[in-house]
C-alpha cells in the first residue's frame, strides 16, 4: 500500500485521467445497453404487427373474429405493443394568400443580418460620407 501512495502524488493526472475513461466507458455501455433495448422493443413491435397483419389476411378468410383475436392475443404478448387506432382521412387543405406578419418579417431581417459578414473590405456608405464631410471642411 505504501507504493501506490507516492504513485498517486507524482501522478494524480494520469490517475484522474484513467478515472475519466472510465467513466466515459461506465457511460457508453450504459447508452449502448438502453439503445439496444429500445431497438428490441422496435424489432418487437415490427414483428408484431407483422404477424398481426398474416393473421388477418388468413382470418378475413376463415372468421372475421379471427383477426381480434390475434389482434388481443399479440397486445398480450409484448409489452412494447401499440395497439391500432383509427385514422381520419384529412381533408383537403384550404390554402389563404396572406401577407407575412410583421414579427415573421422582422425575424428574417434579423437572420439576415447575423447571416451578413462582420467585416467587409469595402468602406461603409458612412464611413465615407464622414471622409467626405471631413475632406470639404479641411480637417
Amino acid at each position: 500500500m505504501n507504493d501506490l501512495k507516492p504513485w498517486m502524488q507524482s501522478d494524480w493526472y494520469a490517475a484522474a485521467s484513467l478515472l475519466i475513461r472510465l467513466g466515459f466507458l461506465a457511460a457508453a455501455v450504459w447508452f449502448a445497453s438502453n439503445f439496444l433495448r429500445t431497438m428490441r422493443g422496435f424489432q418487437e413491435q415490427i414483428g408484431a404487427l407483422l404477424k398481426l397483419s398474416i393473421a388477418s389476411i388468413s382470418g378475413e378468410r376463415n372468421s372475421p373474429n379471427a383477426s381480434a383475436i390475434a389482434a388481443r392475443s399479440l397486445g398480450e404478448a409484448s409489452p412494447y405493443w401499440i395497439p391500432a387506432q383509427e385514422t381520419l382521412t384529412p381533408a383537403a387543405p384550404q390554402f389563404v394568400e396572406s401577407r407575412p406578419n410583421a414579427l415573421v418579417a422582422a425575424w428574417h431581417g434579423l437572420v439576415q443580418w447575423l447571416n451578413e459578414p462582420m467585416s467587409t473590405s469595402r468602406i461603409s456608405t458612412w464611413r465615407r460620407m464622414i471622409n467626405w464631410l471631413q475632406a470639404a471642411a479641411g480637417s
